[in-house]
């Protein structure tokens, strides 16, 4: 039987070969409980990405600030953007612009000498797309992420006093490989 990577490393790395230090940590799937800080629009997120990242076993208890983290980022991204996109709709409908003239006029300010520049909103929601696309890689929830994570299968020995994992098996580990 081999040798836990962990028990390799205490006992010293004699062959010199990268141990995965990731072998043997399967955490239990579950959904963490939402922090009552997020605003409206991150809870809206947590509820809709939590059972989805249960089901493929990329989820559990210790998740809950990264969770968090991304839930807020992408919460205040649908805020900024409604606010983007209700700033177009005012250009619109009081300066009576067609719509591709009111997003250049609400994604750019002339500065006191004369220059244009990017929006503040539009650079904010430039800031917030990238720390969402920095948590989703987190999670494996993007294309090129998705390779990178490894789901929990939750197997862990039983011990006295210590409840069994559950029957059904989750993640990608219900999947069979032919």
């Amino acid at each position: 039987m081999p040798k836990p990577a962990a028990l390799k490393l205490l006992e010293g790395n004699a062959g010199k070969r990268s141990l995965n230090l990731s072998d043997g940590i399967n955490p239990r799937i579950e959904i963490p409980a939402p922090p009552k800080h997020l605003s409206r629009e991150a809870r809206k997120e947590w509820k809709r990405i939590t059972p989805l990242l249960e089901e493929l076993g990329l989820i559990s208890g210790l998740d809950r600030t990264a969770l968090a983290l991304y839930c807020q980022a992408a919460g205040r991204l649908a805020e900024l953007e409604e606010a983007f996109n209700g700033h177009v709709n005012r250009i619109v409908q009081d300066q009576g612009l067609d719509y591709v003239e009111a997003v250049y006029q609400a994604s750019h300010a002339v500065t006191p000498s004369g220059y244009a520049q990017q929006s503040v909103l539009v650079q904010l929601i430039k800031s917030h797309r990238e720390q969402v696309n920095r948590y989703l890689q987190h999670f494996g929830l993007s294309p090129a992420a998705r390779g990178r994570v490894q789901p929990s299968n939750y197997v862990q020995p039983t011990l006295p006093g210590v409840e069994e994992a559950p029957s059904a098996r989750g993640g990608f580990a219900r999947f069979k490989v032919v």
